[in-house]
């Protein structure tokens, strides 16, 4: 997969971040993903890009269940099984309940 010649230019380039190892894959008809895992096979620095988290504290399922039963005034237990569905479908009928 990796040629002498292609190892030798990761090599030149000596250090790496996801943009450059995207440009190098792109450039040889690779993933990033094989690029990034190669150049760290090879001890070669490489920085990862920066993963912003929301500052949003996250919303469980079980907690819009919650306020769905608290709506209907229902107890949780009964609508529990609510909380496998998807978060879209659960944000839209928290949405029609509220509107009713």
């Amino acid at each position: 997969m990796y040629t002498d010649k292609m190892v030798a230019e990761l090599h030149e380039i000596g250090e790496f971040t996801y943009d450059s190892a995207t440009a190098f894959a792109e450039k040889h008809g690779l993933s990033a993903r094989s690029v990034v895992s190669k150049v760290k096979y090879e001890r070669l620095p490489y920085t990862p890009k920066v993963v912003v988290k929301s500052a949003a504290p996250k919303v469980r399922k079980a907690d819009v269940v919650a306020v769905i039963a608290t709506v209907l005034q229902v107890p949780f237990e009964t609508i529990e099984g609510l909380s496998k569905a998807d978060m879209a479908s659960l944000n839209t009928l928290l949405a029609a309940v509220n509107a009713a």
